[in-house]
């Protein structure tokens, strides 16, 4: 679907009004108990929020990444852990399966996927090691199945989903290039089970847990993908996650920046306005100037995939200097706000939850760290192009 630039700043105004107000109205019960209300999942419903990306064909409005990138930006401007359900179901939560699963299986679940009937969450991370060729879970074909051992950790959703997506070991000779498989595995089945983690600082609501898997059989019709080919689904789905997480941090950013001129504007010390003072006036622009190129960053960035380029690179570049953004953006606004920054409920805006929420897309897909490790390695082999 392609969209009129007034249809766009429309959908966004919509989604914003609907992130600050609707599901922000969720909040105060979502940090107390830890779960969504019910009533999220009609709202999403209702404003068609979890079929943004999704193909018209399984009733979603099919946007491409240039025109859903400035509405994940709004999405992210509201409740953490709320943008963190939107930003996978917009995302890996049907892009997987739609480009690399069984045709019946996309027929039957990505339509549902859509409606908030069905929820696929996203299983790599193992406890002692690291996200990718050193994972231990491991599948063994018996047959025209498959049975898998192992547990993953930090999981997200595992109090909602249905199924996971699933990176295992296939062949143990094979681990970096055609050892490791991708299975869809129902959480209703026998020998998977989930064991509920402690909750987060921030994000609330996003329920994580452990996944073991104790011989749990999955039709091989259930994997993704050909075997072997698992490593590298995970790879290009992630670097597409890591590009919308950036997308999240710009979001939450604006907000940030947007809070701390209504605040410098009211905030009076000795007679004077600090929005008047030299040295607030330059950490505004600092921000701003931190968040105009990011954003410049990722709508250069959504271009590129939406042509079928590879972004592998600029998804890593993007991510850490999201981090960085919402790191230098969040600490200016919170010492801007001064004490009532750190109260709930004060009455500017929910800046301190706000300011929890955003540490936790510093290590979603992967930590500043890793991002430099994914940027630095094509640099090096390209004499450092970029394009």
């Amino acid at each position: 679907m392609k969209l009129t630039d007034k249809q766009l700043y429309d959908l966004r105004m919509k989604v914003r009004h609907i992130a600050e107000h609707d599901l922000d109205a969720l909040s105060s019960e979502t940090e107390r108990t830890n779960v969504w209300p019910e009533k999220l999942w009609d709202i999403c419903r209702e404003h068609g929020l979890l079929r943004f990306r999704l193909p018209e064909q399984y009733g979603g409005m099919g946007l491409s990444c240039e025109q859903f990138f400035p509405i994940m930006e709004e999405m992210s401007r509201g409740n953490g852990g709320i943008r963190m359900m939107l930003h996978h179901v917009n995302g890996l939560g049907w892009h997987i399966l739609h480009d690399h699963g069984a045709e019946d299986l996309k027929n039957k679940l990505l339509p549902k996927i859509g409606t908030g009937e069905y929820y696929i969450n996203f299983a790599l991370t193992e406890p002692g090691c690291g996200s990718g060729a050193d994972i231990r879970t491991k599948a063994e074909k018996k047959g025209d199945k498959y049975v898998l051992n192992g547990r993953k950790t930090l999981i997200s959703f595992t109090d909602v989903a249905n199924a996971s997506y699933v990176l295992t070991v296939t062949d143990e000779s094979k681990r970096k290039k055609g050892g490791l498989s991708a299975f869809l595995v129902e959480t209703n089945r026998p020998g998977f089970r989930i064991e509920p983690m402690p909750h987060m600082m921030g994000c609330k609501g996003a329920g994580h847990g452990d996944i073991v898997m104790e011989n749990c059989e999955v039709p091989a019709h259930n994997i993704v993908g050909k075997e072997g080919d698992g490593l590298d689904i995970f790879k290009n789905a992630l670097a597409l996650s890591r590009a919308s997480i950036a997308v999240c941090l710009l979001g939450m950013s604006q907000r940030f920046l947007e809070l701390a001129i209504k605040r410098a504007k009211d905030r009076v010390t000795f007679g004077k306005a600090l929005v008047q003072r030299q040295a607030i006036q330059q950490t505004i622009a600092d921000m701003g100037t931190q968040v105009y190129a990011l954003r410049s960053m990722l709508m250069d960035l959504a271009r590129d995939f939406d042509q079928g380029k590879d972004i592998e690179l600029k998804s890593a570049m993007c991510k850490l200097h999201g981090i960085d953004t919402s790191r230098t953006v969040s600490d200016a606004c919170i010492e801007i706000f001064g004490g009532i920054g750190y109260f709930e409920d004060n009455p500017y805006g929910p800046v301190e939850r706000l300011y929890r929420d955003a540490r936790a897309m510093w290590f979603e897909e992967g930590p500043r760290t890793v991002q430099r490790l994914t940027a630095a390695r094509p640099l090096i082999d390209n004499g450092g192009n970029i394009e």
